[in-house]
């Protein structure tokens, strides 16, 4: 499907030539820019089950700039993830991109839009803030360091058990993904259900004398393995039970060769952070994420 606008053409439908060009744009990005794409094109081209979006930009046979959007869960927002070419900035290249964004957004009816910027990048800043876009938070990108992992000794009586969750276990899954996140129970059921049948995706459970307290789940893209949607049931926080879960997996990632093991942390979430750097994970870059307000744009 394409789509004319007064700026060039946009399409929404990547063929393996268009796969090349994004590589090629990439690659421009990062030696312009000096930092590399957010999310790798592997994950940005992936068959996927949450929903994403590509939006290419060409000006005749040359592709100006690319948008990709990303929907993790039906209770969350879409996350916007764009760039321009160096050479045909400040030409309405990237408005068009996000007004198709925006038109997205609102056939879909999700519950938010979030621009996602490099925080080391002040034209990330600049094109939210011309684009009326509100600063909601920021994470930390983080990546296992194996030499920096710290093991607490621990009791018998301390001990958590940690499983691979199985199919037929989404009503746990939903009770504790729900109460950790404090979310939808219907959304996270139907959302689940579809989530722990994809080949990337895998479920853990953590249980305490066979009491589910926590969850938490791996996504993995090519080389690289993410870490997600790691909760622990609120009553049994601060007890040293998700650290037990987080080196669990760890170890499990480690065994199995993983050489790129990753997760996000809220820069504000101390506690998490804490957790995440005694367990060997360093970070590599901050992403800013701005709420989308609709109103008039700016021309980038």
């Amino acid at each position: 499907m394409d789509q004319r606008s007064v700026t060039g053409e946009i399409k929404t439908e990547v063929t393996a030539s268009d796969r090349a060009n994004i590589a090629r744009l990439i690659e421009d990005y990062r030696l312009y820019e000096g930092v590399d794409c957010l999310v790798s094109l592997e994950e940005m081209l992936a068959p996927s089950g949450n929903k994403s979006a590509q939006l290419l930009h060409y000006q005749g046979d040359t592709l100006t700039g690319f948008t990709y959007l990303q929907h993790l869960r039906p209770d969350s927002e879409i996350e916007i993830y764009g760039m321009v070419h160096p050479d045909h900035r400040r030409k309405g290249v990237g408005t068009t991109l996000f007004e198709a964004a925006k038109a997205v957004w609102r056939r879909r009816g999700a519950s938010g839009l979030l621009l996602v910027c490099d925080g080391a990048l002040p034209s990330g800043k600049a094109f939210a803030s011309a684009n009326r876009g509100e600063y909601r938070f920021s994470e930390h990108r983080m990546v296992l360091d194996p030499a920096h992992i710290k093991r607490p000794q621990l009791s018998q009586g301390q001990q958590v058990q940690f499983r691979r969750a199985e199919a037929t276990e989404v009503p746990i899954l939903t009770h504790l993904v729900s109460q950790a996140f404090e979310a939808s129970e219907e959304a996270m059921e139907n959302w689940i259900t579809e989530a722990i049948s994809a080949d990337n995706q895998r479920f853990y459970i953590g249980l305490l004398d066979g009491l589910p307290i926590g969850s938490l789940r791996t996504v993995s893209i090519g080389e690289q393995i993410d870490i997600v949607t790691f909760g622990v049931l609120p009553p049994y926080r601060g007890r040293g039970y998700g650290r037990q879960m987080l080196l669990a997996i760890v170890d499990l990632l480690l065994e199995e060769h993983w050489p790129n093991i990753a997760l996000d942390v809220e820069t504000k979430n101390a506690n998490a952070l804490g957790l995440y750097e005694s367990c060997g994970f360093r970070t590599i870059r901050t992403c800013d994420y701005y709420q989308v307000i609709e109103g008039g744009p700016a021309r980038s």
